[in-house]
C-alpha cells in the first residue's frame, strides 16, 4: 500500500458505514452545524477528499449546488453526485479559482505528504468571504497501525493545523471534538497494541449508541459558544479575505 493512501479495500466498507455509524454521523453533524453558524446561504460547495459522498449528500438536500473530488470516485458514484477523479498528492483541483463559497476538507489532509500544497489549493478555489472548513484527526501520540492503514502521514494538534493555512485565511473558529472518546480512544488503542489486534478495524468499535448521542449532542451544544480543549478529532473554519 502506497503511504498516504487509504487500503483499497476499506472504500466499500466506507460507504457502508457512513450513512448509519454513530461516529460519522456525529462527524457530519459538527460540520452541518458550523455551516449554519457562518455560512447558512447555501451556494457552491467543494467536498475535497469527498469519499463515500455521504455529507455532499446531505448537502445537496439542503439546496448547495455541490461537487466533489477525490482519487476514488467508485463508491461515490453510487449516490448521483456530481463529481471529479484527480491525485490530489500531486495534481492541481480541477475547478477554476475563486468559484466556491465554501470548501469542505473533512479527514483527508492527514494523507497528504505535503499538507500545505493542498490547504493553498482550497484558498485558491473559495471565493473572497468564502469559507474553508478542515477536520482532521487528533493528536500525534495516538498514531497507529490504523492510522498507516487509512493512508495516514501524521495527526495534528491546534498548531500543526494553524500552520498549514496561508495568510489569505482569517480563522474564524477552531476546536478539538470528540472529546468524550478521547479517554476510551486511548484505552482501546492500548488494549489492541498490548493483545497484538492492531489490524481490527476503528469502525467496528461502537460505545452505547443511546450514550455516545446524548454526549454528542452536548458537545454540539457547547460548541455553538466555546471551543473544545481537548478531543480525538480537531475541526477549524476559516474565511477568505
Amino acid at each position: 500500500m502506497v503511504q498516504g493512501t487509504m487500503r483499497a479495500d476499506l472504500y466499500p466498507e466506507l460507504f457502508e458505514v457512513e450513512e448509519n455509524h454513530w461516529w460519522h454521523r456525529q462527524k457530519r453533524q459538527v460540520i452541518h452545524q458550523l455551516i449554519k453558524q457562518h455560512c447558512p446561504e447555501p451556494g457552491r460547495v467543494l467536498d475535497v477528499g469527498c469519499g463515500g459522498g455521504k455529507f455532499l449528500e446531505e448537502l445537496k438536500a439542503l439546496g448547495w449546488q455541490t461537487e466533489g473530488v477525490d482519487s476514488v470516485l467508485s463508491q461515490g458514484e453510487k449516490r448521483g453526485l456530481k463529481l471529479k477523479k484527480a491525485d490530489l498528492q500531486t495534481e492541481a483541483l480541477p475547478y477554476p479559482k475563486k468559484y466556491f463559497n465554501l470548501v469542505v476538507c473533512l479527514d483527508t489532509l492527514e494523507h497528504m505528504s505535503d499538507d500545505r500544497r493542498l490547504v493553498s489549493q482550497l484558498a485558491r478555489l473559495v471565493k473572497p468571504k468564502g469559507f474553508i472548513i478542515i477536520s482532521v484527526p487528533a493528536y500525534q501520540r495516538l498514531f497507529s497501525y490504523w492510522d498507516k492503514m487509512l493512508g495516514h502521514f501524521r495527526r495534528y494538534n491546534h498548531q500543526s493545523l494553524i500552520n498549514t493555512i496561508p495568510y489569505n485565511l482569517q480563522i474564524r473558529f477552531i476546536s478539538y471534538y470528540f472529546s468524550f472518546l478521547l479517554p476510551p480512544a486511548v484505552i482501546i488503542r492500548l488494549v489492541k497494541s498490548i493483545f497484538n489486534q492492531r489490524n481490527q478495524s476503528d469502525f467496528l468499535v461502537s460505545p452505547n449508541q443511546p450514550i455516545a448521542d446524548w454526549l454528542g449532542r452536548a458537545e454540539r451544544l457547547w460548541l455553538k459558544h466555546f471551543s473544545i480543549p481537548f478531543g480525538l478529532s480537531l475541526v477549524g473554519i476559516w474565511e477568505k479575505k
